[in-house]
This record gives structure tokens, C-alpha cells and sequence, in this order.
């Protein structure tokens, strides 16, 4: 999702163990800040894997809107050129949806229950970049842009246990395939790339961890849970552009409440570290806006509350979560529709 010379550039497990989440175009570190995980999807009972032999369906709505783009010191980004500095003006709109199918085979390993995943998403993006010259407002190239299509498939296997009645946890690897809409124009050195292409032209692979306590009655305090999903995600090249996303951990987290087994209430976010510097042609990559060698590290946070309601056969889940804090990614504001259906 972005353009080279500018910018920019689902999940939870079912009733809910977690492998992870495809991103079709997403909004955190990597080329053109952008990456396959769209952050924050994981929530309640991420590490809670259901019984063996189920089969779930879920469906994930996001919307998220962002009116400004932060840079490498946190703040909002800046252009340079010509002996100037120049402001942004930053709009980014991603309606995604995204259908997964989950089984929890039969078969066990290593003492817990085998399962397998997969995720197609489909997506609307708009984005627009714009900086403020002497002479007036100026679009990046092929700014504003607007595409509907398909993101990445994203699939895996993993194995989950239930260590006790409160305790739950799983371990999994994903990978995500370059299935989705992607455009680019020119050579290898001299290229645009569509603004709002919703794939992302490389491999990704994510091994990760997810865990889940839950308090009963017998627990100091009855109806607490703690859960968060940690992964590590490792980009491969995009062969049309040589750039390499740099490596990161990524941490989805909740804190709730459930006063009875019907419905729950809690926060919920994200955490973002990037580990290594994004790369292309082999060098340290360049800051798209200011041409800087800074390898476009990306560091974020994201904080909101989350609702889930059981239904029959499964639970939907509504949440809001707010960027708090964003280092070459943009600041806005997510909002999350979940539906789970077991079988």
C-alpha cells in the first residue's frame, strides 16, 4: 500500500485461540509503512483453543480512518526538499473484511490439540499524501488513490493446551502469500507502486505464542482474564522494488472482566517494536518523505475497550482502539466488528 517516493502505504482466534491475522494492506513499519498485520486483532480468550473436532467461522469488519502520518521522531512527518521543510496532510480510509476458517483436528502433539487456519481477506482503501509549498498544496505522485480488491492470504498450523482449568496457551506458525491486489509501474531503481494496493508483493512468516488465564471461583479474583498474542514477523523481499521490511514483534493484549460467562468487558491494544532496519538494494533504506538513511523503524502503541457477547454457537465482539503513540506509521483510530460461529 504506498508509493516509493511518498507513502503508505484478521483474527482472533475463535471463541478464540490465535494463530494470527492476514493483513491486507496494513498500517505499521515496513515499506511504505505498511505490513501484512493489520495489529490489535487478537482480544478475549486469545489463548483458549476449543475443543477437538471443532470447525469455526469468523468474520472480521475493520475500519480504520487516520488523519496524520507520524515520522521517525514520533511526530508528525515532515518533507524535505530544495532547503525546505515541508508539512503533510495525511488521510488514510481501510474497510476490510476478512472471512477465516479454523479446525481443531483430532489429531494432538507434544500433549495439545493440532489446528489449522486460514484467512481471505477482501478490502476498500483510500489514501491520499499531500505536502504544503510555497506555492500551494502538492499530491505525491498518484496521490490520491482508491482500490477495491483482494489482500493477502494469510494460513497456518499450530498446537494448543489447556494447562488447567484457568490456563491456556498456544504456540503456532503462520505465513502469509503475496495472493493480493498489487500495481506497480517502471524499473527496478525508477518505479511507482500504487498508493492503495492491498497486497504487498512478499512472503511472511510468523512464529508466535498466545495465552490466556482466566479466573474461576476458586482464583483471588473470580472473572479476571489476562490474554495477549506475541509474534515475531520476518519479511521476505519484494522482487519488484528489493526492498526487505524489516523485522518485528508485535504483542496484542486484553485486560477483562467477565461477570458471568455471557458477556465480558476490557481493554485492549496493541504493542510494536521493529528489531531491524527495512533494507533495499542490500543498504539501509531511505525515509520515502525526507530521503534520510533511517531505515523507517516503526514503534507503536494503541489502547480501547472491548465488549464481547455470547450468542448461540459463538460470541460477536465490538471494540475501539485509539494510536496513542506511533514512530513512521500513521495515528487514528480502529474500530472492530467480530462475529465467531462454532460448528
Amino acid at each position: 500500500m504506498g508509493k516509493k517516493k511518498s507513502i503508505f502505504s484478521l483474527a482472533v482466534m475463535v471463541l478464540c485461540f490465535s494463530l494470527c491475522w492476514l493483513g491486507a494492506s496494513q498500517v505499521y513499519a515496513g515499506e511504505n509503512f505498511g505490513g501484512h498485520y493489520a495489529g490489535g486483532i487478537e482480544d478475549f480468550m486469545t489463548g483458549a483453543l476449543p475443543p477437538p473436532g471443532t470447525n469455526v467461522l469468523m468474520q472480521y469488519i475493520i475500519d480504520y480512518n487516520a488523519n496524520q502520518l507520524n515520522g521517525n521522531n514520533g511526530h508528525a512527518a515532515v518533507a524535505l526538499g530544495h532547503g525546505l521543510t515541508l508539512t503533510t496532510n495525511f488521510n488514510l480510509n481501510l474497510l476490510l473484511d476478512a472471512i477465516r476458517y479454523i479446525k481443531v483436528t483430532n489429531c494432538h502433539m507434544w500433549g495439545g490439540d493440532i489446528v489449522w487456519h486460514v484467512i481471505v481477506p477482501v478490502g476498500y482503501e483510500h489514501v491520499s499524501l499531500s505536502v504544503n509549498t510555497p506555492g500551494g498544496t502538492a499530491y505525491g505522485p498518484g496521490f490520491p488513490d482508491t482500490k477495491v480488491g483482494m489482500g493477502d492470504i494469510e494460513f497456518g498450523v499450530g498446537v494448543g493446551w489447556h494447562h488447567s482449568p484457568t490456563l491456556h496457551s498456544g504456540l503456532a506458525f503462520d505465513i502469509v502469500a503475496p495472493t493480493g491486489q498489487y500495481s506497480y509501474s517502471g524499473t527496478r531503481y525508477n518505479y511507482v507502486v500504487d498508493a492503495a494496493s492491498l497486497g504487498r508483493n512478499y512472503w511472511s512468516f510468523d512464529p508466535l505464542y498466545c495465552i490466556t488465564y482466566i479466573g474461576d471461583k476458586n482464583s483471588p479474583i473470580p472473572g479476571l482474564e489476562l490474554s495477549s498474542k506475541f509474534m515475531y514477523w520476518i519479511n521476505t523481499v519484494n522482487s519488484a522494488t528489493s526492498y526487505v521490511s524489516g523485522q518485528q514483534f508485535i504483542a496484542d493484549y486484553t485486560v477483562g472482566y467477565h461477570p458471568n460467562p455471557r458477556w465480558a468487558v476490557g481493554i485492549n491494544g496493541l504493542y510494536i517494536h521493529q528489531f531491524t532496519n527495512d533494507t533495499q538494494y542490500g543498504k539501509t533504506a531511505l525515509d520515502p518523505l525526507t530521503g534520510l538513511a533511517t531505515g523507517v523503524n516503526s514503534n507503536a502503541w494503541s489502547l480501547g475497550p472491548a465488549f464481547t457477547l455470547e450468542i448461540p454457537h459463538g460470541c460477536i465482539t465490538l471494540k475501539w482502539q485509539h494510536d496513542i503513540y506511533a514512530q513512521n506509521a500513521p495515528m487514528g483510530d480502529r474500530f472492530w466488528l467480530r462475529w465467531i460461529f462454532a460448528f
